[in-house]
């Protein structure tokens, strides 16, 4: 079951999720779709760094620091992009290095199948 706007948000910083959205969850970090799913969630993160321009000083300064601090968040995103999924599915109660077999070992249509199974499976635990 997909979360509301608000759960997603919660889910988006960092927070977890109840267990009825666990299969959700794997879906989400296992899917063809996962690293823009990953660049959409760290959005919500970087959305602070709008909150430089409001710094007192020339606008040069604050649009330099603006950019300057994303690009950074996002090449570290990127950089650790794995193991922070890794460390989301695990929050939500699934076993280390589950995401990445999934994703290795299956073809696209098995994995949506591989999703549900696990979700069920460890549902019950």
């Amino acid at each position: 079951m997909r979360p509301g706007p608000i759960r997603w948000l919660w889910y988006a910083v960092g927070g977890t999720l109840p267990a009825a959205h666990h299969g959700w969850v794997l879906y989400d970090l296992t899917c063809r779709t996962w690293v823009f799913r990953h660049l959409a969630r760290v959005q919500v993160m970087f959305a602070a760094w709008w909150l430089a321009l409001l710094v007192p000083g020339p606008w040069s300064l604050r649009i330099s620091m603006v950019v300057l601090g994303y690009l950074l968040s996002v090449y570290f995103s990127l950089s650790f992009m794995e193991d922070a999924c890794e460390r989301r599915l695990v929050k939500h109660g699934f076993p280390a290095g589950l995401n990445r077999t999934i994703r290795e070992e299956s073809s696209v249509e098995e994995r949506a199948d591989l999703a549900v199974m696990y979700a069920a499976y460890y549902q019950k635990s």
